[in-house]
């Protein structure tokens, strides 16, 4: 199994039994919340352009947000692609009018679970956990407040990144270093991956009462950095 982060946000590209999985891929030099005074990030590293990318069989959105089911970005690629999310993204997927071949969870050719948040109101900290023949790996590109998440996993890929936002406008979207260590030590992860980490350039309303802390280095989390692979045998 190869993991290969593509940038130094959340853009990946996963390789497991003879398959080929593009994941949240966001490579234009920005996204918009809502509108762009009230949220706009910008990349402060450059993107891969769409031509080079490895070749991939799908393409898989974990979030409905823009920096992860980035239009723009995927609108460069051919209608025919492959697009794999849950009901509520494809929903706003097929909106566009634009891809062919929209795929369930349950239908995909791989074995991927979806957990929810444990809140009601919450729409940010979903979970993956992608079982494969070799190695299960759990995604938490935001973090997770779900206590269920209990069972063993070999690689976990989460955010180290903590971003927060009055209750208002979301609360705290990326849990940062404290929540990934304990899902790790709660799922007895061998290896810990970094995602969804870039220190990008925000300006809106959400810049003007973000509070983020990121962290570099820690001794039990692999720090990608982008173009690299982990192999996990």
């Amino acid at each position: 199994m190869r993991l290969t982060k593509l940038n130094d946000d959340n853009s990946w590209l996963w390789e497991f039994d003879s398959y080929s999985l593009l994941v949240d891929p966001w490579f234009t030099p920005q996204q918009v919340d809502l509108a762009p005074w009230f949220s706009t990030q910008r990349h402060v590293t450059r993107q891969p352009a769409i031509g080079a990318l490895p070749h991939f069989d799908a393409i898989f959105i974990s979030h409905s947000f823009s920096d992860h089911c980035n239009k723009e970005t995927l609108l460069q690629f051919p209608e025919t692609t492959p697009i794999i999310a849950t009901p509520s993204i494809l929903k706003k997927i097929k909106s566009w009018g634009y891809f062919q071949n929209l795929i369930s969870l349950e239908q995909a050719p791989f074995e991927m679970l979806s957990y929810k948040p444990s809140g009601l109101l919450d729409l940010v900290h979903h979970t993956y956990l992608l079982k494969t023949k070799s190695a299960t790996v759990l995604f938490a590109p935001h973090g997770t407040k779900n206590k269920k998440l209990s069972f063993a996993v070999d690689v976990l890929i989460g955010t180290s990144t903590l971003y927060q936002l009055p209750f208002w406008l979301g609360g705290t979207v990326n849990l940062g270093l404290n929540n990934l260590l304990e899902l790790a030590q709660s799922c007895k992860a061998k290896w810990i991956l970094n995602t969804h980490d870039e220190a990008k350039l925000g300006t809106g309303v959400v810049e003007r009462f973000a509070n983020k802390e990121y962290v570099g280095e820690h001794p039990q989390i692999k720090f990608l950095k982008t173009g690299e692979s982990f192999d996990f045998v």
